[in-house]
C-alpha cells in the first residue's frame, strides 16, 4: 500500500508505494480505510525520534496518531493509533475501542485535523479544571495564535467564558481572531511584557511556558483563586519561579496531556468532542496526499491533512 514511512530514527519520512498491508482485523480490530490524517506537531516529534512515546518503537515506523477512516461496511469513523502510529498509509487496523462514529454531515478533513489540536484544551477543561470555573469565568490563554489554542477560544466560549484575553508575539494575527475580548502583545523580550492590565482571572491556559509565563505569574494581580494549566513549551521548558510567588497569590498550577488524565477519560469524552470539532468554523487547513510528504514537512507553519 501506499504511506509515508521513517526508515531509522533522525531520517526524513519519505514516501513509499510499496509498504506492506497492516495486518488484517481480528474479533477485537477493524481494518479501516483511512480518509485523512492529520501531521500535527505531536505527529512531527515522533517521526523525528524525540517523543518519549516512540522511545521504544521499531522501525521502519509509519506516523500519523489519529484521522477518519471507513470501515468495510462504509461508516465513517474517527480513529486513534497515538499508541501505534499508522494514520499516513491507506489502510490501518486499530482496535475497535479505538474507533468512534463521526457526526452527522461532519468533514473528515477537520476531523482529522482538529481533533489532536482540540483534544489538549477540552482534556484541560474536563479533567484537569477543578474546583469548577465561575459562570462567565475569565480565562487568559498564553499563546493564542497557534492552531491548538486558537480551537481553544472556541471551547472556552462553548464552557461558558465570559471574558477571554489572548496573549502572542504577532499582534497582527492575534487581531484576527475575533472572539478574544482583550489582547496582550508579549514583548521582544518576553520577560519585559507588560501584563498589569490582568485583574481577576479564573484560568490561564499556557501554549508557551518560558519567561512570558515567569513575568505573568510575578504582575498577577488576581484577587480570585487562578488555576494555571500547562498544555505546551514551545518557548521553553523551564520557567524560574520563587518560592513567594506561590506563598502570596492564589495560584494552583497544573499540566494538561496523556498522563495528567487517564485514556479512558479521553476516550469518554470523544463523542462530546467530535461534537465540537464538527462545529468549529474553518480554520485554513492544508490537505496534500501522501505523496508530497516532503512538501508538507518543509512546510513547518502549515496545518497539514493527508488524505491517501
Amino acid at each position: 500500500m501506499r504511506a509515508i514511512t521513517v526508515s531509522s530514527w533522525g531520517s526524513a519520512p519519505q514516501f513509499t508505494s510499496s509498504h506492506p498491508d497492516p495486518a488484517p482485523s481480528s474479533a477485537d480490530t477493524v481494518t479501516l480505510k483511512i480518509l485523512a490524517s492529520g501531521l500535527h506537531q505531536l505527529v512531527r516529534g515522533q517521526a523525528a525520534g524525540t517523543h518519549y512515546s516512540v522511545k521504544n518503537v521499531a522501525t521502519p515506523y509509519i506516523p500519523g496518531v489519529d484521522g477518519v477512516g471507513e470501515t468495510p461496511d462504509g461508516q465513517r469513523v474517527y480513529f486513534n493509533s497515538i499508541a501505534t502510529g499508522g494514520g499516513f498509509a491507506e489502510y490501518i487496523t486499530v482496535p475497535k475501542v479505538a474507533v468512534s462514529p463521526l457526526p452527522e454531515g461532519a468533514d473528515p478533513v477537520a476531523i482529522a485535523g482538529l481533533m489532536n489540536p482540540g483534544m489538549s484544551s477540552w482534556m484541560a477543561f474536563a479533567a484537569r479544571v477543578d474546583p469548577p470555573l465561575p459562570k462567565g469565568f475569565t480565562v487568559v490563554i498564553v499563546g493564542v495564535t497557534a492552531i491548538s489554542a486558537k480551537v481553544a477560544v472556541h471551547f472556552a466560549r462553548s464552557k461558558g467564558a465570559g471574558k477571554i484575553i489572548g496573549v502572542a508575539r504577532n499582534a497582527k494575527e492575534m487581531a484576527s481572531i475575533a472572539d478574544l475580548d482583550e489582547r496582550i502583545v508579549l514583548a521582544n523580550d518576553p520577560s519585559q511584557t507588560d501584563f498589569s492590565s490582568l485583574t481577576d482571572v479564573d484560568l490561564i491556559l499556557d501554549y508557551l511556558y518560558g519567561p512570558a509565563v515567569a513575568t505573568l505569574f510575578a504582575q498577577l494581580k488576581s484577587t480570585v483563586p487562578t488555576q494555571f494549566v500547562q498544555i505546551g513549551t514551545v518557548a521553553g521548558d523551564e520557567i524560574a519561579l520563587p518560592g513567594a510567588i506561590l506563598r502570596s497569590k492564589n495560584l494552583t498550577l497544573r499540566g494538561a496531556g496523556p498522563g495528567s488524565w487517564a485514556l479512558p477519560h479521553y476516550e469518554k469524552e470523544v463523542p462530546s468532542l467530535l461534537a465540537a470539532v464538527a462545529a468549529l468554523p474553518d480554520m485554513g487547513l492544508k490537505v496534500r496526499k501522501l505523496e508530497e510528504a516532503d512538501a508538507a514537512w518543509a512546510a513547518k507553519k502549515e496545518r497539514t491533512v493527508f488524505v491517501p
